[in-house]
């Protein structure tokens, strides 16, 4: 079962059919957005809501510019938690989506009440918590972008640098 419609089933999202059911002044989560969302889209995710497309990568590409939402944000760089896609950067779920978007923006309580319907939700938080923290303190787009990279040159240093057993020597 998709994590959306387990989302669906506990009451935690609403599911609808075609591009026109969408409300349009909901902020849409693409993940080809020029923009990365940041804190201060709280104001339009608690007054319209928050949309997302629950689609495979191989069509999703396809469907965003047909959409008419205005708003739209992406992500910024997480690990996936989840069993199919687990600790595989940017490959979320649209319920690890769904729970990144609310806590970057503030709705902490309803992004660890959508983890929790996943047994592997936890893991998700213990990976991505740092991360989460340090994006939902940045109150622009641009300040999450700065972070991400940071985020990426680490990861990139630790990759060229890997720990050597004989460092504790």
């Amino acid at each position: 079962m998709c994590t959306a419609v387990r989302l669906s089933k506990f009451g935690l999202a609403t599911i609808v059919r075609t591009r026109s059911a969408l409300p349009r002044r909901a902020l849409l989560l693409d993940p080809f957005s020029e923009y990365a969302l940041s804190s201060s889209d709280e104001v339009i995710i608690s007054k319209y809501g928050l949309a997302l497309i629950d689609a495979s990568w191989e069509h999703v590409r396809n469907m965003f510019p047909k959409i008419k939402n205005k708003e739209r944000r992406a992500l910024p760089f997480l690990v996936a938690g989840n069993p199919v896609k687990q600790d595989q950067p940017m490959t979320l779920s649209t319920a690890e989506a769904a729970a990144a978007a609310l806590y970057i923006t503030g709705h902490i309580p309803e992004a660890i009440s959508i983890l929790s319907a996943f047994r592997w939700g936890s893991h998700f938080m213990e990976i991505n918590k740092r991360l989460l923290d340090e994006y939902s303190a940045c109150s622009t787009s641009s300040d999450v972008v700065s972070v991400q990279l940071r985020e990426l040159e680490r990861r990139q240093r630790d990759t060229r640098n890997p720990p050597s057993v004989l460092d504790g020597i």
